[in-house]
C-alpha cells in the first residue's frame, strides 16, 4: 500500500525515468544526418541547411561530401550550435586554412 506522503516520490521517480530515457535516445540518435534530417533536428528549411553549408558551415569539419551525398556530423553541429561560432570566427577559420594551404606550397 502506496502511504499519501509517498505519492509526490511518483511524480519525481516519474520525470526521472523521462530523464533517463531522453538520455538513452541522445547516445543512440544518429551521427551522420542528410540535410532533410538536419533540417529537422535544427527546426530550419532545407534552404537554410544549404545557405549554412555554403556560408558558415566548414567541409570536413561540419559536413562531408560521400558518394554523392552530403552527409553532416551531428557531433560537430552541436558544437557549433553551442559554442555559437559566428561568421567573424567561420572567416577567421577559413582563412587560417587557406594561409596554412599557400604556406605549405611555398616551402615546396
Amino acid at each position: 500500500m502506496i502511504e499519501m506522503e509517498n505519492i509526490n516520490l511518483i511524480k519525481e521517480m516519474a520525470k526521472d525515468i523521462e530523464l533517463i530515457k531522453k538520455s538513452l535516445t541522445n547516445q543512440t540518435a544518429k551521427r551522420w544526418l542528410s540535410v532533410k534530417e538536419l533540417a529537422t533536428y535544427l527546426g530550419y528549411s532545407k534552404d537554410h541547411i544549404y545557405t549554412l553549408k555554403e556560408n558558415t558551415f566548414l567541409e570536413n569539419i561540419h559536413f562531408y561530401k560521400k558518394t554523392g551525398k552530403i552527409l553532416f556530423d551531428r557531433v560537430a553541429i552541436d558544437s557549433w550550435v553551442l559554442e555559437g561560432f559566428n561568421t567573424n570566427d567561420i572567416n577567421k577559420s577559413r582563412r587560417q586554412i587557406v594561409d596554412n594551404i599557400l604556406s605549405s606550397i611555398k616551402k615546396i
